[in-house]
């Protein structure tokens, strides 16, 4: 026989995939400026409204084998995985927390960071209403009893969080003046740091921060190198080999006291920040230039820092942990 949780889960997963195929209406129709209400759902190719049974979440895409059933055209694979990661995130969620009101906010905070992930990897747009909504959340969030999962945040903590992703982020955007006349990015990743440290508060936002450029570095250096080889610029193809060689070290001593490799990775952590500033001046220099820039050579930030939440939401006590042994905290 069945038992109750068993029940509850499946039902998680499944409002979940519904939700998850909501937020891929959400996110395509913000970047056009449609509406989410009006008109029903349809094809984006041939315009033709979808039945009901070609819009069941998962399922309808493997039925169709991923086209559409009038035009034939290929249905992107970003619904079915958008859909499945939504429905796998309230699962873990509901596992972790429990049927709580704490689960029921995390899980709204999952979803917007998803549309925000989205609408920025796919156009290097954050749509400001999203972030409004999760700053609002996370203030009433810290207020109700049952408070941060990372501990009674409270509401002094929030602030102080939505002050300091304010701060921090526009002291870096407006390096950007300096090299280009124009901001390093957008205040679209001002506005998610500041939700992020509405919901857990200034002390666990530097945390994901730290996250989040380390997220971001396994993402651009090998981009990065490919373009040194490329452009046979081989000094800076030699600086990120020599990275690598810095991370595998702290690799093979992780048995080791931490004190013991605390100088290494310090100097690894600045090493990697060198080179992503260094990466941001190149962009910027270009643009001040008018040239063009290869496109991988700029992955929007914003995905970094949500994939980073997502991670402290579900590892937090491990992480915090972690972060200070290295610090000594």
């Amino acid at each position: 026989m069945i038992d109750l949780n068993t029940v509850l889960a499946i039902f998680v997963f499944i409002t979940g995939a519904c939700i998850g195929s909501f937020l891929n209406v959400v996110a395509l129709r913000g970047l056009s400026g449609e509406s989410i209400v009006f008109p029903p759902s349809k094809c984006p190719k041939c315009n033709n409204k979808l039945n009901w049974y070609t819009n069941i979440p998962i399922i309808s895409y493997c039925f169709l084998r991923g086209k559409c059933q009038f035009c034939k055209e290929h249905i992107s694979l970003q619904y079915p995985v958008v859909e499945f990661l939504n429905a796998l995130l309230y699962l873990f969620c509901f596992l972790s927390f429990g049927c709580t009101a704490k689960t029921v906010f995390l899980c709204i905070l999952i979803s917007l960071f998803l549309v925000i992930a989205i609408t920025d990897f796919k156009e290097s747009v954050v749509i400001d209403a999203h972030t409004y909504v999760i700053i609002a959340l996370g203030l009433i969030y810290n207020i109700v009893p049952f408070g941060c999962p990372f501990g009674e945040a409270g509401i002094v903590q929030s602030v102080l969080g939505i002050l300091l992703g304010a701060i921090f982020f526009e002291a870096i955007a407006r390096i950007g003046y300096l090299f280009a006349g124009t901001r390093a990015f957008g205040e679209g990743d001002t506005l998610i740091a500041m939700g992020i440290g509405a919901f857990f508060g200034w002390k666990t936002l530097l945390v994901i921060i730290f996250m989040s450029i380390i997220l971001q570095a396994v993402l651009t250096l090998p981009m990065l190198f490919h373009k040194a080889l490329k452009e046979k610029q081989y000094k800076s193809a030699a600086a990120y080999i020599v990275l690598v060689f810095c991370v595998g070290l702290v690799w093979a001593f992780r048995e080791f006291n931490i004190y013991n490799i605390f100088p290494l990775i310090l100097i690894l952590l600045l090493m990697v920040c060198a080179m992503l500033l260094w990466a941001l001046c190149t962009i910027l220099a270009d643009m001040k230039n008018k040239k063009e820039t290869n496109n991988f050579l700029y992955l929007p930030f914003g995905p970094a820092l949500v994939l980073a939440g997502l991670i402290t939401v579900f590892f937090q006590s491990s992480i915090i942990a972690f972060i200070k042994n290295i610090f000594f905290l």
